[in-house]
């Protein structure tokens, strides 16, 4: 628990939205393209690709695709799909309640900030798409700094810190993957909760002695009870 909290830091994917959003904007932005070359209607070849991502593929898509579209694979190749994909602009929005949530916090006088991992020109979008600036101090995305320093690196929790001015026992993270999301800011004395919500891509994953909310609203109960005006 944390108590007298003073700045809350933020996962982006599965934790301010849902990540299979993007994924399935950005598969509706590739079906869209290469549908013409492909000989098939945009909807064939989306849910060729949204086929493969149910059923729990993930990193060779566009490899896939391409073999079930072999006349696309004469002006297409898998490096020209992953830079569309990652390049395009998302049609995302916040989780139900988010929004509210981010208010109360700010209004409370807490700092916020994020820390996210991913293909920075990705995140980028993301950030835009959300329109993350309006709540949020500090944005880091730790692929401007390389993969090396994403999580579970300590890195980014130290710069977060330092730029917010707060002290690990007031700041908690909230994000959702057990693999690699807790293990810095938990190493270096903060608060973390997990955020499980259905759909996201970890959520059968589980995980001890990490708080949960099982819900934007929960965690909402949460995090306001811990903070305060005046912060």
């Amino acid at each position: 628990m944390v108590n007298g909290l003073a700045a809350v830091v933020f996962d982006i994917d599965d934790t301010l939205y849902l990540e299979r959003d993007y994924v399935r904007s950005g598969f509706g932005v590739v079906s869209r393209a290469i549908a013409p070359d492909a000989g098939a209607p945009p909807l064939s070849v989306f849910e060729t690709l949204w086929g493969l991502f149910e059923s729990g593929a993930r990193g060779d898509h566009f490899d896939s695709l391409l073999r079930e579209y072999p006349e696309a694979a004469s002006r297409w190749s898998v490096r020209d799909l992953v830079a569309l994909y990652r390049g395009h602009e998302p049609d995302i929005a916040l989780l139900p309640h988010m929004e509210p949530l981010l208010d109360e916090l700010k209004g409370r006088g807490a700092s916020l900030a994020i820390v996210s991992d991913g293909n920075l020109a990705s995140q980028v979008a993301k950030v835009t798409a959300l329109g993350l600036d309006r709540w949020f101090e500090e944005i880091c995305l730790t692929d401007a700094w390389g993969r090396d320093y994403w999580k579970p690196s300590t890195r980014a929790f130290r710069h977060v810190a330092a730029t917010l001015g707060a002290e690990p026992p007031n700041l908690v993270y909230v994000a959702d993957n057990p693999h690699k999301d807790f293990l810095a800011p938990l190493h270096l004395g903060w608060g973390v909760t997990r955020l499980r919500l259905p759909g996201q891509l970890h959520v059968e994953v589980n995980c001890e002695n990490v708080p949960e909310a099982s819900s934007v609203e929960q965690l909402s109960d949460y995090l306001l009870a811990h903070s305060g005006p005046g912060l």
